[in-house]
């Protein structure tokens, strides 16, 4: 039997707005059984945290480096959080594949990069499937609190189910698409991975898929 590649999860940081601690125990019960059939890698979305350097930001103008680097903190403080229910989880300060399940530690792993610019639109979204692509993974899975991508927000209607990169880039350009960063579809062309954007506890083939192309 192919043993499966390494896979990406991101925990995204609006599950503990929208459903407190429950919220991110959901998710990392998910990463905990994917972990089961394939390595899993664990990323921290921002969540609160980020909204805090955002907010310091705007109303003092951070220089670009000192805004990202504040930002990557904030994902290993959400990653603090985490860390109780990933208790066989392996803390990675790389981007290496774990041998089983790992959670990153993205200050040290994403510090100096040169190739991810320092700008809000790129936020862990696309931080994961830059991940991804660097461990040598071809997927990465984006939890949060909404089922999907939408065409529309607010919308009540169910989310897409598949978008390649260019239509993610020209449902965003006219206003859609706000699940997702800004980079998100750059970074989906860039590393060839696709993308599933679903809720913790959903069925396999919920969500929204983004694929390249």
């Amino acid at each position: 039997m192919t043993e499966r590649g390494p896979l990406v999860v991101k925990i995204g940081g609006g599950l503990l707005r929208s459903n407190g601690l429950d919220g991110l125990r959901d998710a990392c019960r998910d990463a905990c059984a994917l972990a089961a059939g394939r390595p899993v890698l664990v990323v921290p979305g921002g969540g609160p945290f980020a909204d805090a350097v955002r907010a310091v930001d705007a109303e003092v103008g951070l220089a670009d480096g000192v805004a990202h680097a504040l930002a990557l903190r904030a994902m290993d403080q959400l990653g603090l959080l985490l860390a109780p229910s990933l208790p066989t989880a392996e803390p990675l300060t790389r981007l290496v594949a774990p041998r089983t399940l790992g959670i990153l530690i993205a200050a040290p792993a994403f510090a100096g990069r040169a190739d991810i610019p320092e700008a809000w639109a790129v936020t862990s979204d696309s931080l994961a499937v830059l991940a991804a692509g660097a461990i040598g993974g071809d997927e990465a899975i984006l939890l949060k609190p909404v089922p999907g991508v939408m065409a529309r927000w607010p919308s009540d209607g169910p989310p897409l189910e598949r978008l390649t990169a260019g239509e993610l880039q020209a449902l965003q350009d006219a206003g859609g698409g706000r699940a997702v960063d800004a980079y998100l579809a750059d970074a989906v062309r860039r590393t060839g991975v696709a993308v599933l954007v679903r809720q913790p506890g959903a069925a396999p083939e919920a969500g929204t898929r983004i694929v390249p192309g």
